[in-house]
């Protein structure tokens, strides 16, 4: 088995479908996440899990669903005037709509990298950020 998931994994790497395996499990192990066994709500769980699996509502997503699809590119964020793709990255650290969101947490995002932000030490307090993060997503939306 252990053959057959690093040959899997040597042949997928790279690929931009499996960009989410690089960004939020770049060791590609086969253990049990973090946020599954953290103390934070259901709803900030199925938040994490829809960006790592990328099942989520933004923008880099959304934009190739469209027919025809939207040129990467074209599929900035609408909540702020920079101009850049409405990326994961973007949503949770840059996007400058939610900076009061962020400035509660700024110790947490400031304390950890991109990398680590979902592991053990981080992934309580990254749980209730994202899920207040999603909810004023979705009062902008509306």
């Amino acid at each position: 088995m252990e053959k057959f998931h690093k040959r899997t994994w040597e042949k997928e790497l790279g690929r931009k479908k499996n960009y989410y395996i690089e960004v939020f499990n770049p060791t590609h192990n086969h253990q049990p996440k973090a946020y599954i066994e953290a103390n934070i709500s259901w709803r900030a769980k199925i938040l994490i899990a829809q960006l790592r699996t990328n099942s989520h509502q933004l923008r880099c997503k959304t934009g190739r669903w469209k027919r025809p699809k939207e040129v990467w590119e074209e599929r900035v964020c609408i909540f702020c005037s920079s101009g850049k793709v409405e990326t994961k990255k973007h949503f949770i650290l840059e996007c400058e709509a939610f900076k009061d969101n962020k400035e509660s947490y700024a110790d947490t995002l400031a304390a950890s990298s991109w990398d680590n932000l979902f592991n053990e030490g981080f992934v309580e307090k990254t749980g209730a950020f994202i899920e207040k993060l999603h909810k004023k997503r979705a009062e902008y939306i509306k």
